[in-house]
């Protein structure tokens, strides 16, 4: 909530100075860039090294300086100081800014568009979802330089030790699968682990982990992020094309459908929980997961022993052949305020350097990030000596490839994200609820408080 309230009163604080008279641009031996990242975290020495080595490749051109700024948290670090710069017309050349969040600095006139000053075929060069994230009103103008992943991981010992005509549900990582067979898979699971003494089982809690705990933390956008695929699965959404328009689309009866199939997770007996363990998959507490793709290197770097595989995000219909996994993530943008057209040419020029095929795959050697651009997704390397990485990576890769749909595009994401997770998607679980029309009113009540807040984005 406090980082939803400082960008609010930023951009109104915005809003007002858009059109006065930029100081920033005063210093035309420089370009400055800011990013999220801790200066000593291998993400922000990524973007170090790619910056000092434009310099280099460029000596006579303006400088380029780079802030890492730590993110600290939910965001506050970076959004303060940004949000600071803001208001004092000082932004930087070029920043960070999660994907998300590109429809709402647009709708204040913060950014400025990319499509004009672009080298020919840059942009086609980024895989779909991530055009898709940085695209306002048919106008480019985020450049994701790392893209992202849900999928779905097991705990190979507890699979292991099951009948193996339960085992037999699982599929394999290159084959598609239902939330329907996700939830029977489930439910076996917790028959069986009820009855049985194999060791594996020795601190079972739960058979599916969904870290709906984050969505109580206040990290709301988890919720939204991990569940509107089962929404995009059957034909629906969050949100419509305009990004303003929820009633009818939020609350369809596709809708509806959907999010009463995730309720069977809630059903007694339940198969999930909205107040589970702490690390619940990584501590052998839950035989499955829905995890997101940082896994991958938490569970092999901190936990050795945990003995996990990975399949495919499950379709909420075995006949949907439209985009429905989970993606994006944060994106260069540049200042809007910027009127000098030389200037703006070398700004872009910059961001291109920060996110061409060379950086995409520099990015993910140094530090996993998921490559954004079509001719660097090979850079997944899935033959390495660790098998567990290599069946992730090679379930994420094809989901990149494939499968992958960019978050809605729209002015007042935070507030719609936020109201999605906490009053539908945790109260689901919070209540156990899993008749049609309680979901139902849930969509409706969601729907009137987000109606409410975009009327100021309905122009």
């Amino acid at each position: 909530m406090k980082k939803l309230i400082l960008l609010v009163s930023a951009l109104v604080f915005a809003i007002s100075l858009v059109g006065c008279n930029s100081k920033q641009a005063s210093d035309k031996e420089k370009i400055t860039v800011w990013t999220q990242a801790a200066a000593d975290h291998p993400e922000g020495k990524m973007f170090a090294d790619r910056v000092k080595s434009y310099n280099e490749a460029h000596p006579d051109g303006p400088k380029v300086e780079i802030q890492n700024i730590t993110r600290a948290g939910a965001g506050s670090g970076y959004i303060d100081k940004l949000n600071a710069a803001i208001t004092a017309n000082e932004m930087p050349d070029i920043f960070t800014l999660d994907g998300p969040d590109i429809g709402a600095y647009v709708d204040s006139g913060l950014l400025g568009e990319l499509d004009e000053y672009m080298s020919e075929g840059f942009k086609d060069g980024f895989t779909q979802a991530i055009i898709d994230q940085g695209t306002v009103d048919g106008k480019f103008y985020g450049m994701g330089y790392s893209d992202s992943g849900v999928a779905i991981m097991y705990n190979e010992d507890m699979i292991n030790a099951l009948p193996e005509d339960v085992k037999a549900l699982v599929p394999s990582l290159d084959q598609d699968w239902t939330w329907d067979q996700f939830i029977e898979l489930s439910r076996k699971v917790d028959e069986f682990a009820k009855t049985s003494d194999d060791p594996a089982f020795a601190n079972y809690e739960v058979p599916v982990s969904l870290l709906l705990t984050d969505i109580t933390a206040g990290a709301y956008e988890l919720g939204t992020y991990y569940f509107t695929p089962l929404l995009w699965g059957n034909d629906a959404n969050i949100v419509a094309e305009d990004g303003v328009t929820v009633d009818g689309v939020l609350n369809s009866d596709k809708s509806v459908e959907a999010l009463t199939k995730y309720a069977q997770l809630f059903a007694e007996p339940v198969l999930a929980s909205a107040t589970e363990s702490e690390k619940t998959f990584h501590t052998g507490k839950s035989a499955l997961s829905v995890s997101g793709f940082w896994y991958v290197n938490e569970l092999i770097n901190n936990y050795p022993d945990l003995k996990f595989k990975t399949v495919r995000y499950p379709k909420m219909s075995e006949d949907f052949d439209g985009l429905y996994t989970p993606s994006g993530s944060w994106a260069f943008v540049r200042n809007g305020q910027e009127e000098d057209e030389e200037r703006i040419k070398q700004i872009v020029e910059v961001m291109e350097w920060l996110n061409n095929d060379e950086a995409s795959k520099e990015y993910f050697a140094k530090n996993g990030s998921i490559p954004t651009r079509i001719n660097s997704v090979d850079a997944i390397d899935t033959n390495t000596d660790n098998p567990y990485h290599n069946d992730a990576w090679t379930v994420l890769k094809y989901q990149a490839e494939n499968t992958n749909k960019s978050r809605p595009v729209s002015p007042g994401y935070p507030y719609l994200s936020e109201t999605f997770a906490k009053d539908v998607i945790l109260k689901i679980a919070q209540n156990k609820t899993t008749d049609e029309a309680t979901i139902k009113q849930y969509l409706d009540d969601a729907v009137k408080k987000i109606e409410i807040e975009f009327e100021k984005y309905k122009k």
